[in-house]
């Protein structure tokens, strides 16, 4: 067993009044082969989630397990390695770099974590080879690069303490489209070829169709939605989501009302694309 939320709630303190932030969640991930996409409107309660992941956030009420670490623990118990099992990526992890070097910078995590000296950097240039960080770049500034380089670097610095379970929160964000595709190429490579539970929050609904299996929906701080991704755009009630319908289906269901083309889900556009020369073949 990775996680398991049983009957969590988390409410901010406020100067007067404590503002609800989730609610009596219930929900187990498996600590390998997920790939969740937890989506919901602005304010629903998708980060709040995720931070108790690693423990940033402890329950007001409730229990989470991580790994078999209860929370909140008992008094005395150390956490600080749940945030090496779950690595969480923030939204503009660039923003964190602070280091004078590359290299340096991704070490910092595993050395955080009493690794000696040599063992930070092999699991540093590994981390870097996986996001395509050449060996050429490790004495360079992580600040005199480009804005996509920039993420990499940040995104391995997370890898080099290899978490268990990845949970990334809106990881493309201000990427162009091209940034968007390669880094989640590294991220579904993680999950395919190691097995590797990633669990994404996005408000990109092309994302979450091509990428995720199974996701979780949050309203005003509930789960409305937990299963397979074709189950949820087939949904009879998805318009009570409030989210929108990924590209690929919306072109599909154009197509059946005004061309006739019988309604096929696809759900990415590789797939739209090979279907429709299909149809045109037909």
């Amino acid at each position: 067993m990775g996680i398991q939320f049983k009957d969590v709630s988390y409410a901010y303190k406020g100067l007067k009044v404590n503002y609800d932030a989730i609610g009596h969640i219930n929900l187990t991930i498996k600590a390998k082969g997920e790939f969740i996409a937890i989506v919901g409107q602005t304010g629903s309660g998708k980060s709040t989630l995720v931070q108790h992941m690693n423990a940033l956030l402890l329950p007001t009420s409730g229990n989470v397990v991580v790994f078999g670490q209860n929370l909140p623990p008992k008094k005395k118990e150390k956490i600080n390695f749940l945030r090496q099992k779950v690595g969480l990526v923030f939204q503009f992890p660039e923003y964190q770099l602070f280091e004078e070097t590359i290299l340096k910078d991704i070490m910092f995590g595993p050395k955080n974590f009493k690794s000696t000296e040599a063992q930070a950097m092999e699991m540093a240039k590994r981390a870097a080879s996986i996001v395509g960080i050449d060996e050429s770049m490790y004495d360079q500034s992580p600040f005199r690069i480009s804005g996509g380089q920039m993420r990499r670097v940040a995104v391995a610095g997370i890898l080099a303490m290899e978490p268990e379970i990845l949970v990334l929160d809106e990881p493309t964000r201000g990427l162009d489209p091209r940034g968007r595709r390669d880094l989640m190429k590294i991220f579904n490579d993680l999950h395919e070829k190691n097995d590797q539970t990633i669990i994404l929050i996005s408000h990109d609904m092309d994302l979450v169709s091509e990428y995720a299996k199974r996701v979780i929906v949050l309203k005003e701080g509930s789960i409305v939605f937990d299963g397979k991704k074709e189950a949820l755009f087939e949904h009879p009630d998805f318009e009570t989501f409030h989210l929108d319908l990924p590209t690929p289906l919306k072109i599909l269901k154009h197509l059946e009302k005004e061309v006739g083309i019988p309604y096929q889900p696809k759900y990415d556009f590789d797939s739209l694309l090979d279907h429709l020369k299909e149809v045109s073949h037909e």
